[in-house]
C-alpha cells in the first residue's frame, strides 16, 4: 500500500474520532492528539489547547495533560499533524501552492502558544478558543445551522479568523501548521526524539531537490528532516527516487545521532 494512501486512511480515522459523537457516545476524558474543538456538537474528545487554558485558569496541576502530551509527542511528534489532525487534513486539501518556509517566521507558532497561556492567566478565560478557526468550523457554523448560534459578535469573529486562515492555506500550503498552530508547537518539541521519524542515508542522497519540491511544509527534507516544522507526512520519501529518505517507527537511540546530523548539516552548507 502506498504511503500516501495509508496516510489518507489514517486521516480519515482522525476525522472519525473527532466526530464520533454521532454514535450517541457523550464526552469522554480522552485528549485529542491534534487540534479539534471540544465544542463541536459531535465531539467526544477534549481539545488539548482548550484543556490547557482551563488548567491555567483554575490553577490545576496538569498531571494528566502533561502525561498525555508527552506520550503523544514520544509516539509521533508532529506526525499527528501530518497523519491524524482533521484541521491538518484540511490544510492538506488546500495545499495548492507549495512555497519555501520562512524559518524565522515559523517560530511564530511558539509565540501563539505562549500568548495562549498568558492570555488564559491574565483574563481568566479561554481567549484562544474565542479566536480559533477550528472552533469556527467545527462549532460556530454547525450550531448556527442547528439554530443555536446567531449572527452575533463572537460568531462573526470566528468566521473572520476562519476565512483569514483558509485564505492563508490557499496562498501558502500548510499555512496554519507552519506559523500559527499551538498544538503543532507543543508536538514539535518532541520531533527529534519521537518514535516516528525520518532517517537519511546520506550516501544515497543525490541532493536532487525532489524531496523539497514534494514537501507541503516548504522544507528541504534531506537537510531539515525531523525539524520542528516537519509533520512527518512522508511525501518526501515517496518523491525520493534514490530511497535516501525513509519514514521509520523505532526508538531513536543511535549514539551521537544529534552530533551526526549537525556534522552532515555543516558539511552541506560548506559545499
Amino acid at each position: 500500500m502506498r504511503l500516501s494512501l495509508l496516510r489518507r486512511i489514517s486521516q480519515g480515522f482522525g476525522l472519525l474520532l473527532g466526530l464520533f459523537g454521532f454514535t450517541g457516545i457523550g464526552m469522554t476524558h480522552i485528549i485529542f492528539p491534534g487540534l479539534h474543538c471540544y465544542a463541536c456538537p459531535l465531539a467526544i474528545t477534549i481539545c488539548p489547547i482548550g484543556l490547557m487554558q482551563n488548567l491555567v485558569i483554575y490553577g490545576t496541576v496538569p498531571y494528566f495533560w502533561v502525561a498525555t502530551i508527552v506520550a503523544y509527542g514520544l509516539i509521533a511528534g508532529r506526525g499527528f499533524c501530518g497523519w491524524f489532525c482533521p484541521f491538518g487534513t484540511l490544510n492538506d486539501l488546500l495545499s495548492f501552492r507549495k512555497v519555501r518556509i520562512n524559518g524565522l517566521a515559523s517560530y511564530s507558532k511558539y509565540a501563539v502558544l505562549a500568548g495562549t497561556i498568558i492570555a488564559a492567566w491574565a483574563f481568566a478565560d479561554t481567549m484562544f478558543c474565542k479566536l480559533c478557526p477550528v472552533g469556527g468550523l467545527e462549532a460556530s457554523i454547525p450550531y448556527f445551522f442547528l439554530g443555536v448560534a446567531s449572527l452575533n459578535r463572537p460568531f462573526l469573529i470566528h468566521l473572520g479568523t476562519l476565512a483569514a486562515t483558509l485564505l492563508g492555506m490557499v496562498i501558502i500550503s500548510r499555512f496554519w501548521c507552519r506559523y500559527l498552530c499551538p498544538m503543532g508547537a507543543l508536538l514539535s518539541l518532541f520531533n527529534r526524539v519521537s518514535f516516528l521519524h525520518l532517517t537519511l542515508n546520506a550516501s544515497q542522497c543525490s541532493r536532487c531537490g525532489e524531496c523539497a519540491s514534494a514537501c507541503p511544509m516548504g522544507l528541504n527534507p534531506h537537510e531539515e528532516y525531523d525539524s520542528h516544522n516537519c509533520t512527518k507526512c512522508g511525501e518526501c520519501t515517496e518523491a525520493c527516487h534514490m530511497e535516501a529518505l525513509q519514514l521509520t517507527f523505532s526508538p531513536q537511540l543511535q549514539p551521537g545521532g544529534s552530533a551526526r546530523r549537525l556534522f552532515l548539516s555543516l558539511n552541506r552548507k560548506g559545499d
